[in-house]
């Protein structure tokens, strides 16, 4: 866990795949999801049921079958910030972010000194990696990647402070809340919302930053043509969900005229 191999596929310009997940992790899924390619995991403890004690396993698990775990945090706090970053996940996803301040205080907590304040003392920060603290804190510093959401219209509204930022790394549309702020819940492909989105795009691209979102698989394309390269395509539970559904759905197809 010595290299965040998304931030580097984010820097030079490519696409990355990742899934969703929610609740209890277990190493079966973990095996299943990299066996499928899967790039990055989306670790949502803003609103999954996981407690950030029970991810430290999937983190180090994850990160030995070679996919890097971004972990959102519930909120923009110190404690929750450095203690999701010392699970051992080189990424950090700050939600409901909206003005220059917020974003400045992100990038304190999730790097150490003389860029941030982060302090240290977990093992597993790194992979359990037999560095000295000044291999740490260079290494940390180099390879953590802090992402921002923008997810109202108040965000948008500072973008162009929020993107200013130094070492803020990319900003992550989230489309539902985006939606609501709008006052059109649900609407999350509307051309209100997909204007505020290229403008994102736009304003990202100036300042050398990546943009991603939550879509559909059958989306990808259109928001990777709008500049977006960071993508979170589901959960596993909702792709369970879908296969189950179609599995279901043939079952009773192939006997509807057999009962």
């Amino acid at each position: 866990m010595l290299e965040n191999k998304i931030k580097r596929a984010l820097n030079n310009d490519q696409a990355v795949f990742g899934i969703g997940l929610t609740g209890r992790i277990e190493i079966s899924t973990l095996r299943t999801l990299a066996g499928c390619e899967v790039e990055w995991l989306f670790l949502d403890i803003e609103h999954g049921s996981t407690d950030i004690s029970d991810l430290v396993d999937a983190v180090q698990v994850a990160d030995l079958l070679g996919m890097s775990s971004v972990m959102r945090v519930p909120s923009l706090d110190y404690h929750w910030v450095t203690r999701s970053l010392d699970t051992g996940a080189l990424s950090v996803m700050i939600p409901r972010v909206e003005s220059k301040d917020q974003a400045e205080l992100a990038v304190d907590w999730a790097k150490f000194p003389p860029i941030g304040t982060r302090g240290m003392g977990s093992p597993s920060y790194l992979g359990y990696a037999p560095v000295t603290p000044a291999e740490g804190v260079e290494i940390s510093n180099r390879e953590t990647m802090v992402v921002l959401q923008i997810e109202s219209t108040k965000a948008i509204e500072e973008i162009e402070a929020i993107a200013s930022v130094p070492e803020v790394d990319a900003l992550f549309l989230g489309p539902l809340d985006m939606s609501i702020s709008l006052g059109k819940p649900g609407d999350v492909a509307g051309e209100e919302s997909h204007r505020l989105f290229r403008h994102v795009c736009r304003v990202a691209r100036e300042h050398g930053l990546a943009t991603g979102t939550v879509c559909r698989s059958d989306q990808v394309r259109y928001y990777y043509d709008m500049g977006m390269r960071m993508f979170s395509i589901g959960t596993a539970l909702s792709h369970l969900c879908a296969a189950v559904q179609a599995t279901a759905a043939e079952f009773r197809e192939q006997l509807s005229d057999r009962r």
